[in-house]
This record gives C-alpha cells, structure tokens and sequence, in this order.
C-alpha cells in the first residue's frame, strides 16, 4: 500500500495552540487525535495485507470515521479539501478491505 500525504503540516499544531481552538473551531486536540487515527488506520491496512490481524482495522476505521464526522460537524472541510479527499480515500480503502474479507468469509461458509 502507499503512503498516504501527510494531511495536517506538523507546524500547525504548536504548544501554544494545543489546548485552544485551531481553523474552524477544531481544537488542537481533535486534529491531533484525527492525525493519529489516520496514521493508526493506514498502519493497519498496512499489516493487513502482510496478513496481520483484521480486527486493529475495524477499529482505527470507526475511530477514524467518529472524528471525521466531528470534524464536518464543525465545518472543518471547509478549509481542508485536500485533507478531506486523502481522509475519505483512506476510508474507502478501508471499506473495501473490510467489505472483500467479509465476501471471502461468506464464501468459506
């Protein structure tokens, strides 16, 4: 699988701002969360197709989706499309992964 582009620059997020409000109202916090669930759901994918265990992806999905959605609530995408395609390309690999396994378990049955 390929390296995903980084979706936020590290410089964003400074000690200053780390407990305060960033663009859209997002906190710090929350996009630091985001940052890591991405990385934590790319990592799985990643292991998956080494053939590693599929239950660390239906995790770091659904955490990545909850923040996701978080973050449109808050009208973040709005200033981040780009961040915004890489997050639903990542979750639609993840999908499908989820998704093939699942067929290919039904079809073992």
């Amino acid at each position: 699988m390929s390296t995903p582009a980084p979706r936020f620059p590290v410089s964003d997020v400074d000690a200053e701002t780390a407990a305060g409000p960033t663009k859209a109202g997002i906190s710090a916090a929350d996009e630091q969360a985001f940052v890591a669930a991405s990385a934590r759901l790319t990592a799985a994918l990643e292991q998956a197709a080494a053939g590693r265990t599929h239950d660390e992806i239906a995790i770091a999905r659904q955490r990545l989706r909850e923040l996701a959605v978080k973050l449109r609530d808050a009208g973040y995408w709005r200033s981040d499309k780009q961040g915004l395609r890489a997050t639903v390309s990542l979750l639609w690999q993840a999908d499908r992964y989820v998704n093939d396994l699942a067929l290919r378990n039904n079809e073992k049955d």
